[in-house]
């Protein structure tokens, strides 16, 4: 019979164990490497997909301010420009108004005048019609 040697035997299989259990541990930490050098790598991609939309509604919301503001300021101008205009209009209603008075009370003055002169005028000729029939 063959003599085996079971002490080499086992210390061979020992040694073979120990090789596989550090190739799986190896492939292991490897992996565990790759997965966390992969989660970092996907974490700073949301970070800066974060960063890009948090630029992006900054940049939007300035826009929408921008816009905000030109608008308020345009309102401004236009209510400035219609309450300058009513102004205008409501001094210039106010003279021709004060004109018109001023028209209508000399032209009611003339009239009056005019109806004296030509009641005086009459009166004279009256007073000459009757100063001739007297003769």
């Amino acid at each position: 019979m063959l003599d085996f040697n079971y002490n080499e035997l086992k210390n061979q299989l020992m040694a073979e164990i120990e090789n596989e259990l550090e190739a799986k541990l190896k492939a292991k930490a490897d992996a565990d490497a790759d997965a966390d050098a992969k989660a970092k790598v996907k974490a700073e991609n949301e970070a800066e997909n974060e960063t890009d939309v948090q630029v992006k509604e900054k940049e939007f919301h300035k826009q929408i301010n921008k816009q905000l503001n030109y608008n308020f300021i345009t309102q401004k101008q236009y209510q400035g420009q219609k309450a300058e205009n009513e102004a205008k209009s409501d001094a210039e209603a106010e003279n021709k108004a004060k004109a018109d008075a001023e028209n209508e009370a000399k032209a009611g003055a003339e009239a009056e005048a005019e109806n004296e002169a030509k009641a005086k005028a009459d009166a004279e000729a009256e007073v000459e019609q009757e100063g001739g029939k007297k003769k």
